[in-house]
């Protein structure tokens, strides 16, 4: 793997301090990358770097995750997409491509549907939609408090590995080590906010949230591209095709031997799968 010609950037919005990744050139087209729940930036390197030179691409440490600082006013659900316009504001961008995975993905329907459709040319949301599916309900619904501290960053890593086949142990060990944080005591923990991880997404549960996530697909009208990880247990078919029936602008993308986070488990894949979507007529 190739380092990635990235520059590391940082933007205070609302109070809290974000470090950005940034690839390309501020004159193309600009792609604004959102990890998912407890993630971080560099999930995109490969991604990003794959269209650096067609692109202007903006890679997120969103709030209280990665190298981004702890919010005070918390992490509900609008607080994130607060943060995503007040980064195109700043940032004096007219016109942006979202590419969101998990939450990432639902921040990008609520920006979009909800405060500047008018901004957006596409969306691409990785593996997640307006629910999840009945299977992965019932695996929410069982959840058990998560740990927080381990004693080397080994347990952590075979921890994930058995819970993951897909994933090379090369991009595995770079993703924890981006989530991780060795303390003085030689213990390892997460760098996002305890208060993100230890209390159960309601994203799932909370009736009002998924309305406005399934009227977000309903009226947005830019082009989206849904990719699913096969092995992820969130979309099912019976969500596939409810969303297809319920957006007039979605396509569908499937990439096998994939989990949740199809960036780091099948990088080359996604990358083929979201290229041609992404360059066709962008900007006329």
């Amino acid at each position: 793997m190739t380092s990635p010609k990235f520059v590391e950037k940082h933007l205070t919005v609302n109070k809290v301090n974000l470090r950005y990744l940034s690839w390309g050139q501020e004159n193309k087209p600009t792609i604004i990358c959102l990890h998912g729940h407890t993630g971080q930036a560099h999930i995109w390197d490969e991604f990003a770097e794959s269209l650096s030179s067609q692109f202007n691409i903006l890679a997120f440490d969103q709030r209280g995750h990665g190298e981004s600082s702890y919010a005070t006013d918390g992490y509900e659900r609008d607080r994130f997409v607060e943060d995503l316009d007040s980064i195109i504001e700043i940032l004096g961008l007219s016109k942006v491509i979202l590419v969101g995975l998990s939450m990432g993905g639902w921040h990008s329907l609520l920006y979009t549907a909800e405060n500047h459709p008018e901004k957006v040319e596409k969306i691409v949301i990785v593996d997640i939609g307006p629910e999840s599916s009945e299977k992965a309900k019932v695996f929410f619904a069982d959840r058990q408090e998560p740990i927080m501290e381990f004693d080397s960053f080994n347990e952590v890593f075979n921890k994930d590995r058995k819970l993951n086949p897909w994933v090379t142990d090369e991009n595995l060990k770079k993703d924890l080590l981006n989530r991780l944080k060795e303390t003085k005591n030689g213990k390892w923990q997460w760098k996002a906010d305890p208060n993100l991880i230890i209390p159960p997404l309601k994203d799932g549960t909370d009736q009002t949230l998924i309305n406005r996530y399934w009227k977000s697909l309903e009226i947005i009208e830019c082009p989206i591209l849904e990719v699913r990880g096969l092995e992820s247990p969130l979309l099912d078919e019976a969500l596939k095709n409810k969303m297809i029936k319920v957006s007039n602008n979605l396509s569908w993308t499937d990439i096998p031997n994939a989990g949740h986070v199809v960036t780091v488990d099948q990088p080359k894949l996604f990358i083929e799968a979201t290229r041609d979507f992404l360059i066709k007529q962008t900007n006329g």
